[in-house]
């Protein structure tokens, strides 16, 4: 606001000389010390006036509490979860691999009678063929340790003669650790016989030596045909394996695959769906596996812009670790815009509320390199929703029971004391609801209080004060809030004397109860948009009488800024008041020191400029009223001005009779403070 009062110092020198031992006294001409213009906007804040087109003023204040926002009824947890997995829980792939022992290995002799049919004589050949490598490295691996897994041997008879035993026996080649040996009885020509061999706890290397122990035939019934190529076929098969460390080519595998239903806690409100204003799906993967992993993660039941066709999906690709390192990836997917239902995987089962369903894959991608793992070798991934803020969210937000006790400072009358006499005055208060929730709404108490001069009065109207308000639901789409409105005005309330304490602060009590008579099947909604308020706006003429109505304003002064001030003596200070209002003043001004001690004071007989006539057929004044006070300032109390550092005036209005008046904006009262200074010179 631009300030209206204007603080100046004008300097008026003057020597003439006289003599008196040597000295000389003389009377200046008469110099403005300030002046100062007052409106009604300096005893009332001009944000809150408002000027009719014949310059009179309105006066409305507006106040209110409110609970607004999503977050007054909810607030979305972070909700991260943990998965670890280790290679206890990685396969290698299941293979197989076939070797033949044919009866030219077993018995080199037999190649003679190869393609012709003779009777065949039963057979004891012990290690017919000596050690035989097996080499699985490319097809099984290189060399691993099993915490689980099996090696199945099945021994196939393509001889046309029984095989009444074989004894195998495997073994790694370095080291030459038994993996299995077994004995197989009874095959019949063209079948086979199976053994398993359980690996957990053996080491087994990608080189093996096989050895058949001893083979056991017996004799035809009759001539057959021999076939020197054919023999017994070895079958070897690793299948279910989970190593503790290996070094292996390693298949692409998936990891983890978790599909899982997450139950938020909401502290009592049981939501549905809520759009994400903001947000960020939170991922960290941390993993020594040396191959690229693929994360895929998802929210099926969620829609970008609502549109459940393109559902929250996100996938991170992390490198393959170097040996001995951890690679950690990490970082956040915005959730802004998105719709995320809580009911679960399944919208028509239960659970239907504070629930979201969320599918985690993670699968290694196959490079066909070798690759060493150990037990120790892990991915762990860290993964959920955090910072959630809602647009908006349907559900049930359960019984709620706000109270707001708050005190709010009232800027109507600034710097003021005194009493004034209003001609009129009303106050509407506006319950509003735009919450998707009914709210029973208790006004407990208003009260005006004035700290100037400790007096207070509570607002008194029988159909509210006190008095449950039921306020409906809003609706929505669109938003539109429910609205009930309450007058107060002299008829019905004590809104008069309310007003009249000339508040400078408001207590309010309010109540509110949300949700009171139960939800509506989880449809209450609440949006960021949203608020509960109750305003309060007061509207009142500017037509009133005053009673000691005071205004106190303090600025700088210096009266040694004045040239030659060190020699004044004492003077005559005149106060010319030139007065546009209906209103009678009176005046006092106060110099004060740099604690605001007061040092002077003048023009404290209480004696009034007068008010100015106002011209019954405009109801305005006609002009300015134009008067002046006079003090004589001794050459002491002159002494204590020139140590002020301050100066306070205090201007004391009074309505001559009574009379309530209006306030036009054109009224001013014109002040000028001057001074004939008696100056010292010596010769």
């Amino acid at each position: 606001m631009r300030k209206k009062i204007l603080f100046t110092l004008i300097v008026i020198v003057g020597l003439v000389a006289c003599r008196r031992d040597q000295k000389r006294w003389d009377t200046e001409i008469s110099a403005p010390l300030f002046s100062a213009e007052l409106g009604f906007d300096d005893l009332i804040d001009d944000s809150l006036l408002f000027t009719a087109s014949d310059k009179s003023y309105d006066l409305a204040y507006n106040y209110e509490y409110a609970i607004d926002s999503v977050g007054s009824y909810l607030d979305v947890p972070d909700t991260v979860e943990n998965v670890k997995i280790t290679l206890d829980k990685l396969v290698l792939a299941n293979r197989t691999i076939v070797d033949t022992f044919t009866l030219r290995e077993m018995d080199p002799t037999t190649g003679l009678f190869d393609g012709l049919t003779l009777p065949f004589d039963a057979q004891k050949i012990e290690n017919p063929q000596g050690e035989q490598i097996i080499d699985v490295s490319e097809e099984f691996f290189q060399t691993a340790k099993f915490n689980k897994g099996f090696l199945d041997i099945t021994i196939f008879n393509d001889l046309p003669v029984y095989v009444d035993k074989i004894i195998f026996k495997l073994a790694n080649k370095e080291g030459g650790d038994v993996v299995a040996q077994d004995t197989f009885l009874d095959i019949a020509p063209n079948s086979s016989a199976s053994k398993s061999i359980d690996l957990s706890g053996k080491v087994v290397d990608g080189v093996l030596v096989g050895n058949i122990l001893l083979v056991e035939t017996r004799a035809s019934d009759g001539p057959v045909l021999i076939d020197a190529d054919k023999g017994v076929r070895l079958e070897l098969s690793v299948r279910d394996l989970e190593p503790e460390y290996a070094t292996a080519v390693f298949p692409a595998q998936t990891l983890v695959e978790d599909k899982q239903e997450v139950v938020y806690n909401f502290g009592g409100p049981q939501i549905t769906e809520i759009k994400a204003r903001s947000g960020w799906v939170k991922m960290k993967i941390s993993s020594t596996i040396q191959e690229e992993i693929i994360i895929d993660y998802s929210f099926p039941n969620s829609g970008e812009g609502g549109d459940f066709n393109k559902p929250f999906n996100k996938q991170y690709r992390v490198p393959p670790a170097e040996p001995g390192t951890v690679q950690v990836i990490e970082g956040e997917f915005p959730l802004d815009g998105y719709v995320m239902q809580y009911k679960g995987k399944d919208p028509n089962e239960a659970p239907f509320f504070n629930t979201v369903y969320s599918e985690l894959t993670a699968r290694t991608v196959y490079s066909g390199k070798v690759r060493d793992l150990s037990l120790d070798d892990f991915v762990e991934i860290d993964f959920g929703l955090v910072d959630v803020k809602p647009e908006y969210a349907f559900g049930d937000f359960g019984l709620k029971e706000f109270e707001i006790n708050e005190i709010t400072e009232i800027p109507i009358f600034k710097n003021v004391s005194g009493t004034v006499d209003l001609e009129d005055v009303s106050m509407a208060l506006y319950l509003e609801n735009a919450f998707g929730i009914e709210a029973l709404t208790t006004i407990n108490s208003i009260t005006a209080s004035n700290t100037n001069n400790n007096t207070s009065v509570s607002l008194t109207q029988p159909l509210v004060i006190g008095k449950d308000v039921l306020l409906s639901r809003a609706t929505n789409p669109p938003l539109f809030p429910k609205t009930q409105v309450f007058i107060f005005d002299k008829n019905t309330s004590n809104i008069k004397e309310f007003t009249e304490v000339l508040p400078d602060k408001i207590e309010t009590n309010i109540k509110i109860v949300s949700r009171p008579n139960g939800s509506n099947g989880y449809t209450d909604f609440v949006k960021d948009e949203s608020y509960l308020k109750a305003r309060l706006r007061v509207d009142m003429p500017v037509q009133f009488a005053t009673d000691n109505l005071t205004l106190v304003q303090k600025r700088p002064f210096n009266l040694l800024d004045v040239e030659n001030s060190d020699r004044i003596k004492s003077g005559t200070f005149t106060l010319h008041v030139e007065n546009d209002f209906p209103i009678d003043v009176s005046f006092i001004i106060e110099f004060l020191s740099d604690t605001d001690e007061v040092l002077a004071t003048l023009f404290n007989s209480g004696e009034k400029i007068e008010a100015a006539q106002v011209n019954t057929s405009t109801g305005k004044t006609d002009g300015s009223v134009k008067s002046s006070l006079k003090a004589e300032v001794s050459e002491q109390t002159m002494d204590l001005i020139k140590d002020s550092r301050k100066v306070r005036i205090t201007a004391v209005f009074d309505t001559p009779n009574g009379n309530r008046n209006t306030m036009f904006s054109d009224y001013k009262l014109k002040t000028q403070l001057t001074a004939d200074f008696i100056y010292e010179q010596a010769f």
